[in-house]
């Protein structure tokens, strides 16, 4: 006579606590390990945006150039707060030599003008809250005239007419009040999120 074993009954198989965590610590550090060079690729791509708005300014700055013999003012009458701005804006009317203008992803919007609360030399007021590139001249400066200031320009740009910054990754225009803002440049081998300005002088 045959004897038919029966199989024990098994109980559905679900995941256990000490798996679902395990589970959980893997897609923990494989998130940790994304995520910076998630960032690091972001920086970068705003890197390369940078350098190519800086080269487009320079082209609508050269080209204001040769039809005005001189490039575009650096400064408003009377040392008005957002004067960069206002000497960017010769870029776009009456002849728009660009169509609008080019804005600095690297600047933190809470970089204000120390002596006045809520303006910044770099911002379009009261119309909008974007920050455009920093923007200088030489004659701005005095020079060649100077004494003190022709030196140092020359040190810094040679004999460039104009200069353009932006604040880098770090966000912040490094030594802005003097020194014609020129200070420690940005070097992505030293790091992508490195210390340092983005700055394309005339000639570049």
């Amino acid at each position: 006579m045959k004897v038919k074993l029966k199989r024990a009954h098994r109980a559905p198989s679900a995941f256990t606590l000490i798996e679902l965590l395990v589970v959980v610590a893997i897609i923990a550090i494989l998130a940790a390990l994304a995520v910076p060079n998630f960032l690091e690729s972001q920086t970068r791509a705003k890197v390369a945006r940078v350098k190519a708005d800086l080269r487009t300014l320079a082209t609508s700055i050269e080209s204001y150039t040769v039809d005005n013999q001189k490039p575009p003012y650096d400064g408003e009458p009377g040392f008005t707060y957002g004067g960069w701005v206002n000497a960017l804006k010769r870029l776009t009317t009456p002849v728009a030599y660009q169509t609008s203008l080019l804005v600095d992803v690297f600047q933190d919007r809470t970089i204000t003008e120390p002596t006045i609360p809520g303006q910044t030399h770099y911002i379009d007021y009261p119309t909008s809250n974007q920050h455009t590139y920093d923007y200088s001249t030489a004659y701005w400066n005095d020079v060649p005239n100077d004494p003190l200031m022709t030196p140092l320009w020359q040190k810094n740009f040679g004999n460039a007419r104009w200069k353009t910054t932006s604040a880098g990754p770090d966000l912040r225009h490094i030594n802005a009040g003097s020194n014609f803002g020129m200070a420690e440049l940005y070097d992505p081998t030293n790091g992508t999120n490195s210390m340092g300005d983005i700055i394309r002088i005339q000639g570049q």
